[in-house]
Order: C-alpha cells, then sequence, then structure tokens
C-alpha cells in the first residue's frame, strides 16, 4: 500500500490501522530482546574443550553405524583446529580406522544446552561432490524418545553438489522408522557458499522457528509443521538441545566424492552465539531492552529510536521489512556511554509494517514499527 494513504486523512488513517490490525496476526516481527548467553568467537590457538567435546569414530561408538547416514569419514580429533580467529574443521582424503577419509565433528551436549533462542554464526562451507557441511542441533536428553520422537534441528546443511544451496530442516515424528521431516532451501544469487562467508541465524521460540542468510528470512515453521508421537504441540521442541557442527564426507544424500573433488576440504566458523530472550531488561554494562524506545509509532515521515549505554560500545541500527528482510544499516560505529537517539527517515517507505533492530555485542533489540 503506498504513502499515497496518507491523504485520506484521520479517517483513512483509522480504517487503515484497522486493517492492519486485522492483517497483524501473520506480522512475525514482534518485540523481541535477545540476550548473549553463550558464544564461541574462536580466538584461542585451540577448540576450547569446556564449550565443546569431541565425537570421534565411526558412529558406531555411539550405537550409529557409519553415523547412520553411511558416511566415508573417521571423525578424528586432529582435524578440527583453531587458528587466526577461524574454526576449520578439515577433511582429507587418507586411510584411518577402516576408513578412506577423516574429518571432524564437535558439539556442545552438557557444555551448552538450551531450549529456546537465536543462534547465529558466519561460516564458509566445503566444496565438491560428497561433502555434507552441517551445523545443528539435538536433543540433549530424548525425553520422548529415539530419533527421531525427540527431534533434530537443522541450522544449516549444504551437500556439495549444491554450491548455491543451504537446507534448514525439522525431523521428529515416531521413531525411526516413523520420523518424519519438513524443511526448505535457501538459494544465493551470490557467490556459492564455499567461495565466501555468509551469515547463518535461526530463531527458535515457544511454537515457532525461523531460519536466515545474511539476515533474510526464508522459512518459517510453527503450529501444524511438526509433531512428536503421543505428545501435545509444541513437542518435541520445548526441551533442550545442544549444538553439532561437522563436516562429513559421503552419505546417502551427499553420495560419495568422485574424480573431481578436491582434498582436504574446510568448514570454516568466524564466531558461533547463543541469544536467548530478555525482555525483562538486563543489569551490567550492557545495551538494556528496558531503555529502548521506538517513537513515535505509528509514524509518517519520521522516527527516532533512542537507547542507553552504560559504557562505550559498537551498536548497529537495521531497519527490516515485515518479512524479515534486511532494507539498510542505518548507522554502524562505536557510541559512547550515555543516551543517544537516531533519527529514522521514513518519508519514501511504504505504509505497513517494519522493525528496527538494534545490536551490539551482547544484544539483540528488534522493535515492531508502523508506517502510515
Amino acid at each position: 500500500m503506498a504513502k499515497q494513504v496518507k491523504k485520506l486523512g484521520i479517517m483513512g488513517k483509522h480504517i487503515f490501522i484497522t486493517m492492519l490490525i486485522a492483517f497483524g496476526a501473520v506480522f512475525s516481527l514482534e518485540a523481541q530482546d535477545w540476550q548473549l548467553v553463550w558464544a564461541d568467537e574462536f580466538d584461542g590457538e585451540a577448540l576450547d574443550t569446556e564449550k565443546w567435546s569431541f565425537q570421534t569414530g565411526t558412529g558406531s561408538e555411539y550405537g550409529l553405524t557409519d553415523w547412520g547416514n553411511n558416511e566415508e569419514q573417521y571423525y578424528r580429533e586432529e582435524n578440527v583446529s583453531v587458528s587466526d580467529g577461524m574454526l576449520h574443521v578439515t577433511a582429507k582424503r587418507e586411510s584411518y580406522g577402516g576408513k578412506g577419509y577423516t574429518s571432524g565433528r564437535i558439539r556442545t551436549k552438557g557444555k551448552g544446552d538450551w531450549t529456546y533462542g537465536r543462534i547465529e554464526f558466519r561460516a564458509k562451507l566445503a566444496r565438491g561432490q560428497g561433502m555434507w557441511s552441517a551445523v545443528w542441533m539435538m536433543p540433549s536428553d530424548e525425553v520422548y524418545g529415539g530419533w527421531a520422537a525427540s527431534g533434530e534441528i537443522d541450522i544449516m546443511e549444504n551437500v556439495g553438489f549444491e554450491p548455491l544451496s543451504v537446507h534448514g530442516t525439522l525431523h521428529f515424528g515416531g521413531a525411526w522408522p516413523n520420523n518424519q521431516s519438513k524443511g526448505s532451501a535457501y538459494e544465493t544469487t551470490g557467490s556459492p557458499f564455499h567461495q565466501e562467508f555468509y551469515n547463518y541465524a535461526l530463531e527458535w521460540e515457544e511454537g515457532e522457528m525461523r531460519w536466515y542468510v545474511n539476515d533474510v528470512l526464508y522459512q518459517t515453521l510453527g503450529e501444524g509443521d511438526w509433531n512428536t508421537s503421543g505428545h501435545a504441540f509444541p513437542a518435541p521442541f520445548d526441551q533442550d538441545f545442544h549444538l553439532l557442527v561437522n563436516l562429513a564426507v559421503g552419505g546417502y544424500w551427499p553420495g560419495s566424492p568422485d574424480a573431481t573433488t578436491d582434498f582436504p576440504q574446510e568448514l570454516v566458523l568466524d564466531y558461533i552465539r547463543v541469544y536467548q530472550d530478555a525482555s525483562t531488561g538486563l543489569q551490567g554494562e550492557r545495551l538494556s531492552p528496558a531503555q529502548v524506545r521506538l517513537y513515535p509509532n505509528p509514524a509518517t515521515d519520521q522516527a527516532a529510536v533512542s537507547f542507553v549505554l552504560e559504557k562505550d560500545q559498537p551498536v548497529q541500527l537495521d531497519l527490516l521489512d515485515a518479512s524479515g528482510r534486511l532494507l539498510k544499516t542505518l548507522r554502524q560505529e562505536v557510541f559512547a556511554k550515555g543516551r543517544h537517539h537516531l533519527l529514522i527517515d521514513t518519508a519514501d517507505l511504504a505504509a505497513g509494517y517494519y522493525a528496527c533492530r538494534l545490536k551490539s555485542p551482547s544484544v539483540i533489540i528488534r522493535r515492531s514499527l508502523l508506517i502510515l
């Protein structure tokens, strides 16, 4: 709907607001405050074993022959390294433990387990036939039974024969072979995922999950999209899950490497961060949701966001559309301690719902904005 709505006058605006309220149930950008609760920036010289554990072998050690997917690698600790502020998971063509390839797999089970939150990371993926890059989540206690009755959350998966696509998928239903799945793919129009770093995120709230690539919302799943045998929605995705990062070689989905596959290959992560709801307010030296205001709201030609910082820190202000797509970054700089007011020019925006998002190192705060 164009900005011509302003010409309708007071009566027209009332009608327009009523229409927006009527359709408000489909608008997903509610006020959200995410507080950083766990992160690994990979700034050391080795994997932080207070946050991660290695999983090694062929899967039989965990009751999963070939990791349940007919995979062709042997996972070794030596294939996981940290250098230059990055995590490197390296797949090699070498014989070890009866397998023709080695690679790496790590998880946070018992060291990082969460119910709900925003998980985001920056990564560059492996390339080539037979490669399978993944960042995903598994239930820590399997309270609803064995796979996939207790669920599986695939935040990002890529198979090498699809260099322009990544997948976000949920697994649920009954225990194998009565498992089900649902998900979709994001296809980039830019460089292949193995050529440059992309930003990935999952926002997981009670009854809804949202997947993003470079701030573009490409999938939302909620009520009616998943189930588990004998339990009410939102089971099984209402329990603690932990993170896994691995680079598999071969398997039912990617197929085996062939003569075109170069080795070694790497899955590289710049960072991975976990946020949880902070809507009740935060204490200490950080951006506080309780002190963030967006006004006027509804707005016409101009709005403003105000916030208070307890110390000097970088802050980024983004404008999003109703689908969660990043329209523009309005400010990105280090702000001094104290209160700040940033103006947002809305004169050229079509009437409708938008969102403003403030990001600091410890918090992500999002506020919905109605433009008349």
